[in-house]
C-alpha cells in the first residue's frame, strides 16, 4: 500500500469511526462503540505502518495535511 491509499484509509477509518460511537453512544449500544473504537485504533495502526516517504521510508506526520514534499529527503511527492 502507498502512502496516498494509506491516508485514505486513515481518514476514512477515524471519521467513520467517530461517527460511528457517537451513534453508538447515543443508542446505548455498547458493542458498536467496541467496534468504533477497534476501527480507529486499526486505521491508525495500518497508517503507522504505511504512510510513509516512497524513497527513504521515514513516516510522515499522521496529525496534519498530507505533505508536498518529503520532511526528511526532501522528495517531491504526488
Amino acid at each position: 500500500m502507498d502512502y496516498n491509499k494509506s491516508y485514505l484509509v486513515i481518514s476514512v477509518g477515524l471519521w467513520t469511526g467517530i461517527v460511528v460511537g457517537i451513534i453508538g453512544a447515543l443508542i446505548e449500544i455498547g458493542l458498536i462503540v467496541y467496534i468504533s473504537i477497534i476501527l480507529m485504533l486499526g486505521s491508525l495502526v495500518q497508517a503507522f505502518i504505511f504512510y510513509k516517504c516512497p524513497n527513504c521510508k521515514k513516516p510522515f506526520n499522521i496529525r496534519g495535511k498530507k505533505p508536498k514534499y518529503c520532511p526528511e529527503c526532501g522528495c517531491a511527492l504526488e
